[in-house]
């Protein structure tokens, strides 16, 4: 039952992210690029399984994001998901849903989500239903 609301979950995600017309977003040489203009600055680390979003030009990290591999074998990659962490506000995201996303595809969501804007402002109440929508608490 658990996987098949998963399952409903992500067609849902599929179905809204598609159908809502974003402004296009690059990642290029360490910047993130909304319609031709720097936004963001990023970091990738660790055989790119990591992603570290700043404030454009600073070391202010807005945002860590992680690819969490569990397990091993040939089912291993079911097993796997993303970890986003708001270190200033110390909010804590782990989701499956996410984990073939790659790190674009992410911070596009979070900026239609109006979790964030392009100045990096954080808006609390739609970064905590973000949460609520998204956070499966896998590690315990």
């Amino acid at each position: 039952m658990k996987n098949f609301i998963h399952f409903i979950t992500f067609l849902l995600l599929l179905i809204t992210t598609n159908s809502i017309k974003s402004q296009e977003l690059k990642l290029k040489g360490g910047q993130v690029f909304q319609d031709e203009k720097a936004i963001f600055s990023y970091d990738k680390k660790a055989l790119n399984n990591e992603f570290h979003l700043f404030i454009l030009n600073t070391t202010k990290t807005i945002l860590d994001i992680q690819q969490v591999h569990r397990g091993g074998g040939e089912t291993s990659a079911i097993n796997d998901y993303k970890k986003l962490s708001f270190p200033i506000q110390k909010i804590t995201i782990q989701s499956s849903m996410l984990r073939t996303r790659n790190w674009k595809f992410i911070i596009q969501l979070l900026l239609d989500e109006k979790v964030f804007d392009s100045n990096g402002v954080i808006n609390i109440p739609n970064l905590e239903r973000f949460a609520d929508k998204y956070n499966e608490k896998i590690s315990h």
